[in-house]
């Protein structure tokens, strides 16, 4: 069985739209495990409109979405688990497609690709499987919410998702999970079939929290510092992340640090020397680099 695990905080007006189309699931043997992280409007009237005793819901205080996926999992029935966030869709051959990767690969996670769209159901850009490495070996995937299957002892072996971290909970995740599968020779399966469509709203997402993006994306530096000195390429691109994200929060001198780091790093980046400029004027650095709020 496969259980499927959302976190929920303050979405009545979205939830039912994801709870329709794990319903419409060819592949039938799952359970929606829903933790509603404290949520002050009609979730939980929503969902206990279904009377699908695969729909299993938990009420816990409010204490953040990656605290809620954990305890999901700890809920969990099924062996395989899966993430889906409560105001995505999930098309109707999500489980069924994952499902068949798994069978006609004997791999023990799967990969999918997903779609953006805006509120209008304009789609805005597709998102594939990309090439990951860890000590030479390449593996395909995505560890996006609602991308990857996994057994759920996986998931637990490696110890869930850090519920320390502000943001980039599923990227600290794959630093952790990736070696686990290559080392154990674990096997693994992809489609580039997009399986998932993800809305980008106007409500509350981590992703337009600039100062959880500096904070996380420094935690993220240091708990894998040895990862991130060996490997260039996602040294400069967390540096840069995360000295943008520390400029738009207000911490100037702190992001130009940073961005001097990543240039270091990049020299013969023009990118990198153009935000490492930009940080050092006022007047274009506002400009170019809008400080947003950082209220989720």
């Amino acid at each position: 069985m496969i259980s499927i695990i959302t976190p929920t905080y303050n979405r009545a007006n979205l939830i039912e739209r994801m709870i329709e189309s794990v319903i419409r699931q060819t592949y039938l043997n799952w359970e929606l495990i829903i933790v509603d992280d404290g949520s002050t409007d009609e979730t939980e009237l929503c969902i206990k409109e279904y009377q699908d005793e695969r729909i299993r819901y938990f009420y816990t205080e409010n204490s953040g979405a990656t605290d809620s996926r954990n305890y999901g999992v700890n809920q969990a029935k099924g062996d395989y688990i899966i993430f889906l966030d409560s105001d995505d869709e999930a098309r109707n051959t999500w489980l069924e497609e994952l499902m068949d990767i798994v069978k006609l690969e004997n791999a023990d996670i799967a990969f999918c690709g997903l779609e953006k769209y805006n509120e209008k159901g304009e789609l805005l850009s597709k998102v594939l499987p990309q090439k990951l490495e860890y000590n030479k070996h390449i593996l395909y995937g995505s560890f996006l919410s609602g991308t990857f299957l996994v057994l759920k002892e996986y998931f637990l072996d490696v110890g869930g998702y850090d519920i320390k971290l502000a943001s980039g909970q599923h990227t600290e995740l794959r630093l952790r999970l990736l070696p686990y599968l290559i080392n154990r020779g674990i096997n693994w399966g992809y489609t580039e079939n997009c399986l998932l469509k993800v809305y980008i709203h106007k409500g509350p997402r981590i992703r337009h929290n600039n100062l959880s993006i500096y904070q996380g994306s420094l935690s993220i530096l240091t708990k894998h510092k040895e990862y991130f000195d060996s490997n260039p390429t996602a040294y400069y691109y967390f540096y840069s992340v995360a000295g943008v994200a520390a400029i738009r929060s207000g911490y100037h001198k702190e992001g130009r640090k940073l961005l001097l780091k990543a240039f270091k790093k990049k020299p013969y980046k023009m990118k990198a020397l153009l935000r490492y400029m930009i940080s050092h004027f006022p007047e274009i650095r506002n400009k170019i680099w809008v400080v947003r709020n950082n209220n989720i």
